[in-house]
């Protein structure tokens, strides 16, 4: 009955219904089959697109399978710890930066040092066990010497405070220019690893309190004569395990020279720990006397890095009389100038036709005593309260002043020794 009652109705419609009816219903049928269409290939599209992004990127099944770097997980290797860095900034590679025919500096050796308690990743050199000493190991090369040819040692003196003046120091000069890093600003890497390749040794500037404090201060850490001798050991011992690597300290430091500490009965505390340790000493304070028992040596000129091209060359030929007159001579300069580094490299060129030798400062500083004729010199006059009994001797000479001073550092130089008496002096006969 229902059937017929469907067939009936349907029957019943107008053509034009019955048209209606079809024609609606297949345009419905037709978008039904659509969609069902347009849904299967954006299924079909995504899972195309998933697989090339998958087969494009490379597996990290390997890398998550494998441990964890060492810097994470545990304590810094020997190495890392010999040159007071992390483990992952060893992998620069540096070989551009080897001289051809210069010797590289070696790198720390773990043997040679101690680590500090309470501060991981830093240590303090020290004799190692065969007896080797920072002051011989971390020398640079000395070249051969002609006979009769005099000997000049350079420092300079804030090696590391800019990247680009270090760079040309290290690039530019010869490996036997010597480089002072101070302990507050360490060099970074790449320009400690492009000195140690060149050949250029490494001076720690070890802060001391100078004369003209508490005008000039050389920071919280700085070795005080009105200190305790516990606070200047700490504060020694911290600058000492700044980095490793260097052949030994010196009072030159940021264009000052930290006489007044460095002249004071306090440093033989510090001179008897820097020769335990195996390190030289380079008293940067011209005509002053170095006391204690370190190996070390004494500058001869200070030079004043903030000069023009035309006081640059004179004082670079003041320091080749004094040589001419002595022999030897040692001159500190810092901090670092363009003009200053730009002459000293013409100048270093010239050496050979003026029977110079330029040597680093550790060849002229293997002295345990200054020489009579420079100990008589007492340069520093400053007011120092110590305990009578150790007072030093009163200044008998003060040290000669060179051109005007510009900045912190004045050009000062140790008096020249007077003039030996020819022989036809001494075989002449008294008059009467």
């Amino acid at each position: 009955m229902e059937g017929a009652a469907v067939t009936s109705l349907w029957q019943r419609l107008p053509p034009n219904g019955r048209l209606f009816v079809r024609f609606w219903g297949g345009v419905s049928l037709l978008a039904l089959l659509a969609g069902i269409g347009l849904q299967e290939l954006a299924s079909r599209h995504h899972s195309a697109a998933t697989t090339a992004s998958d087969q494009s990127k490379p597996s990290a099944a390997p890398q998550i399978a494998q441990p964890q770097p060492a810097k994470e997980t545990a304590e810094k290797s020997p190495e890392a710890v010999a040159t007071n860095t992390a483990p992952d900034q060893q992998k620069n590679d540096f070989s551009s930066e080897i001289t051809p025919g210069v010797a590289p500096i070696p790198k720390p050796m773990p043997d040679m040092l101690e680590p500090v308690a309470g501060d991981p990743g830093h240590s303090l050199p020290k004799i190692g066990p065969n007896g080797e000493m920072s002051r011989n190991i971390y020398a640079a090369a000395i070249p051969p010497v002609p006979a009769g040819n005099v000997r000049i040692a350079i420092l300079l003196d804030g090696y590391g405070l800019s990247e680009e003046m270090s760079l040309n120091a290290a690039r530019n000069l010869p490996a036997v220019v010597s480089f002072a890093v101070p302990a507050y600003a360490p060099a970074r890497q790449p320009l400690s690893e492009t000195a140690r390749l060149r050949g250029h040794e490494i001076f720690l500037s070890l802060p001391m309190q100078p004369s003209t404090a508490p005008l000039d201060d050389e920071g919280p850490r700085a070795l005080g004569y009105d200190h305790t001798a516990e606070a200047d050991k700490e504060n020694l011992e911290w600058a000492l395990s700044r980095f490793n690597g260097y052949v030994g300290v010196t009072n030159a430091f940021s264009g000052l020279d930290g006489d007044a500490y460095a002249q004071s009965p306090d440093f033989t505390m510090v001179s008897r720990i820097l020769e335990n340790r195996g390190l030289l000493y380079l008293n940067a304070t011209p005509g002053a006397p170095r006391s204690g028992p370190v190996m070390g040596g004494d500058a001869s000129l200070t030079m004043d890095t903030n000069a023009d091209a035309a006081g640059v060359d004179g004082q670079l030929a003041r320091l080749v009389a004094m040589a001419k007159s002595r022999g030897i001579a040692i001159a500190v300069a810092g901090p670092m100038r363009p003009v200053f580094l730009q002459r000293l490299a013409e100048w270093t060129r010239a050496l050979s036709s003026q029977g110079i030798t330029l040597v680093p400062v550790s060849a002229l500083s293997r002295n345990a005593t200054l020489s009579a004729s420079v100990s008589d010199s007492k340069a520093l006059h400053v007011a120092v309260p110590t305990d009578p009994s150790l007072q030093l001797p009163a200044p008998v000479i003060a040290p000669a002043k060179v051109g005007a001073a510009s900045g912190k550092r004045s050009v000062t130089e140790a008096p020249l020794d007077p003039p030996a008496p020819t022989p036809s002096q001494a075989a002449s006969p008294a008059s009467p």
